[in-house]
Order: C-alpha cells, then sequence, then structure tokens
C-alpha cells in the first residue's frame, strides 16, 4: 500500500498535521509507537479508578479553528474548566487560586492587600496586550530580509497596531518579549507565593527557568486562551476515541510501530 505522507508520532501535533492532510484528500499513514494515541494530551488511568491527564497543561491556546474544521467535538472532545491551583508553603500556609476570581482576590490578600489589587490591573494588561499579540498567532511569518511586497505590507501591518497600541502598552509588549517571567512579575506583586504560582506558566513547554529571558511572553501565552470564549481551560486526552476516519470521513489510518525489546 503507498501514501501520500508518512507521519510519525500520534501525538496531537501530529495528528493535527496528518488530519489536516487526509482533510485535503492525501492518503496518510500515522505511525505511533505507544498503545494509544494523542502524546502529551493523552488521559490515562495511573491509579486504578483514577484518570489523568499526564502530561498536558492548559488547553486554552488549541486554536478554535482547528476545533471547527476538524469536528472535534464530534469524535470526543469535551472541554473541562480547571478548578484552580494549589500552592503548599514551607511555614504550612497556602496559596489557593480558584476559578472564582472574588475567592480569588480574598485569597491573595489575605497575603497581601497590594498584590490582590494589582492583580486585577495585571489580568486587565495582559487581557489588552493579548488582544495584540492573538491575531499574530494565525499569520506566516515574513522574511525580513525579502523584498516580497507581501511580507513587507505584513510588517507594516504590525508595525501600524504597535504604533497604535498605547504607551503603557507599547511599553508592557517590550518587556514581555524581552524579559524573564520572575522580573516580569516583580515589577507587579510582592508576594514570593503569588509570584512562584504565576511564573510557572512561563516556563510551561520551554525547558527554561523563570528566570531565563523571555518567558515573560510566556505569561501573556497562557492569558489567549479561546475555548468556549474563556480562557485558561482544560481537555481530557483523546485516548482511542480519534479513530481511523474521523477526520471528515478522509482516508485516514493509524498504526503501532513495533516496541523495542
Amino acid at each position: 500500500m503507498t501514501y501520500d505522507a508518512i507521519v510519525i508520532g500520534g501525538g496531537h501535533n501530529g495528528l493535527t498535521t496528518a488530519a489536516y492532510m487526509a482533510r485535503a484528500g492525501r492518503k496518510v499513514l500515522v505511525l505511533e509507537r505507544r498503545h494509544v494515541l494523542g502524546g502529551a494530551a493523552v488521559t490515562e488511568e495511573v491509579f486504578k479508578g483514577f484518570h489523568f491527564s499526564v502530561c498536558s497543561y492548559v488547553v486554552s491556546l488549541l486554536r478554535p479553528e482547528i476545533i471547527r474544521e476538524l469536528d472535534l467535538p464530534a469524535h470526543g472532545l469535551e472541554i473541562l474548566p480547571l478548578d484552580g491551583t494549589f500552592t503548599p508553603m514551607p511555614n504550612g500556609d497556602y496559596l489557593w487560586r480558584v476559578n472564582d476570581h472574588a475567592k480569588t482576590r480574598r485569597e491573595i490578600a489575605r497575603h497581601s492587600r497590594l498584590d490582590a489589587e494589582a492583580y486585577d490591573e495585571y489580568g486587565k494588561a495582559m487581557i489588552e496586550m493579548g488582544r495584540f499579540v492573538r491575531p499574530i498567532l494565525g499569520m506566516l511569518p515574513p522574511d525580513p530580509t525579502s523584498l516580497d511586497p507581501r511580507g513587507l505590507k505584513q510588517l507594516l501591518f504590525l508595525l501600524q497596531r504597535f504604533r497604535r497600541l498605547p504607551r503603557a502598552d507599547q511599553y508592557n509588549q517590550i518587556q514581555l518579549m524581552t524579559m524573564s517571567a520572575v522580573d516580569f512579575l516583580d515589577q507587579w506583586f510582592e508576594t514570593d507565593v503569588l509570584k512562584a504560582t504565576m511564573s510557572a506558566s512561563g516556563i510551561i513547554g520551554t525547558f527554561l527557568g523563570v528566570r531565563s529571558p523571555g518567558t515573560a511572553y510566556v505569561l501573556l501565552h497562557h492569558y489567549m486562551g479561546e475555548i468556549e470564549i474563556a480562557p485558561r481551560r482544560w481537555v481530557p486526552g483523546p485516548g482511542r476515541q480519534v479513530k481511523s476516519g474521523s477526520a471528515s470521513s478522509a482516508r485516514f489510518t493509524f498504526a503501532d510501530e513495533p516496541r523495542k525489546r
């Protein structure tokens, strides 16, 4: 049997790529070494009776157009809200942020009233900056060394959008693109437990530390969720719910690679 394309690895990126090729009429083979599909987005029964999303984190950046175009809800995708985060402290205290802004604000105020007030301002600033960055996520990056007018037009478009931002937002955007998560959060908050909790979002998937330059942008990255119009949500892994032919009835085959002994 012949194929137009072979995708090595049935993780969420490989499955998305394969599904789009199959949707375009290509005959695609997906090879996965493990017994379950989904890669980092897999849900597995780690302990008897308890299922965990073993490697994934917030799914808010799963682009809504992908969900729509591949009709993922019809194939088992279910979005579950993140209830909150719990951060224990060495002195026996804790910080518990929940999916309720008023309760979270009261919890932060228990540690610092100034941080509780800054938390609101921080959220507003991040939302504004996210509105600037979000359209860029779906753009093909222009080649700054090319004289192609289409690429130059895109660069001009980005420059004009940046120049229309208020001065404060311009300053924040530059900081987000260059600073570390900790350095950026230091400018907003005074409580170590809050900064530690929030800075964790700056290193997800980066293999960097919270003081590495550029991790401040990753903080913003996780504020740009668009799932069901509500940001920062979690999703269970698909496991074997993804079946042959699920990509809009396209020719789409899965096969397990031989396992190494």
